[in-house]
């Protein structure tokens, strides 16, 4: 049963990584179409409402069990959540996607020392190298090769890293704050305190300076609701269950696959053309992901039993 769980979350994990990957193309077009590019944190947020509003409609029975604890803990993960997705908006603003790409995945590599950090728990060496590993591939995948510039690289960087670091937040403390409570409420309270924080950052920023340029499209209306409904209602679902069954390590190095997949969906759309650089980068994150799987002491002793 263990082993089905844990299996479970891989896949309940992956196919996050995959819708993610696929919104890429989709927050791309509706950013730069939706009222001249200056409603970013506008759609953000009514992406994580619209998300919220249906976590409220599957859990309205629930809402009873909500306390005082249960409502800090989703606003702690809610907020990290908004930190990540504004300075990695923010940084793909002044530095590269690529590099922006690259930077924000740098949480596989910062997830084993949080682990070590807030739980004393030393992580294996093995699951170091896979770290390594997998940024690797990441960098080989989106860095290397592109020639692009940012209008200001040092900026956009940082920013860039320190939406890493609030994705490595959220992925340890998930399944240590959802332990023994109703996914659903939790992420209800989560999606509903980025929506907020996302509607008064808009409120106060975007529409001072450019509400005569407010309009919305049918086109937009459709490709934020996909953004509203997979990629942040089933896809949050699917990475905060999905963790329930495995380590915060193994989390991280499935999750840093949507980049991965974002190229992919941009080969598929032929925005990208594939490069041996590409393939060896895609080797190295999914060698990564086994090596962190196999238990290599397992693997000594099924060679003596054969011997």
């Amino acid at each position: 049963m263990k082993i089905q769980k844990g299996l479970i979350g891989k896949l309940l994990l992956f196919s996050a990584t995959v819708i993610w990957g696929s919104s890429f193309i989709i927050l791309k077009d509706t950013l730069s179409a939706f009222s001249g590019g200056h409603f970013t944190f506008f759609i953000l947020a009514v992406r994580f409402l619209l998300a919220s509003a249906c976590f409220l409609l599957v859990s309205v029975k629930k809402i009873k069990i909500i306390d005082k604890a249960l409502v800090k803990d989703g606003v702690i993960l809610g907020a990290f959540l908004f930190f990540a997705y504004a300075f990695q908006t923010v940084g793909l603003k002044y530095t590269t996607a690529s590099k922006n790409a690259f930077l924000t995945a740098a949480y596989c590599i910062m997830v084993p020392f949080m682990v070590w950090i807030f739980t004393k728990k030393h992580p294996s060496v093995k699951n170091y190298i896979a770290a390594v590993v997998c940024l690797l591939g990441v960098a080989l995948v989106g860095l290397f090769g592109n020639k692009d510039k940012g209008s200001n690289e040092l900026l956009g960087d940082a920013l860039s890293l320190l939406c890493g670091i609030f994705y490595a937040l959220q992925i340890f403390f998930n399944p240590r704050l959802l332990k023994g409570r109703d996914p659903f409420v939790m992420l209800l309270i989560e999606c509903a305190t980025t929506g907020v924080l996302f509607a008064l950052t808009s409120a106060f920023y975007e529409f001072p300076a450019h509400y005569g340029e407010f309009a919305i499209s049918g086109e937009a209306t459709w490709k934020i609701a996909y953004l509203a409904f997979f990629a942040t209602c089933y896809a949050q679902f699917a990475q905060l269950v999905g963790q329930k069954y495995v380590s915060s390590t193994t989390a991280s190095l499935i999750l840093s696959c949507e980049s991965v997949f974002g190229m992919i969906f941009d080969i598929i759309f032929g925005n990208a053309q594939i490069t041996f650089i590409m393939v060896l980068g895609f080797i190295c994150i999914f060698s990564a992901i086994i090596m962190n799987e196999v238990e290599f002491s397992s693997l000594r002793l099924l060679n003596k039993k054969n011997d």
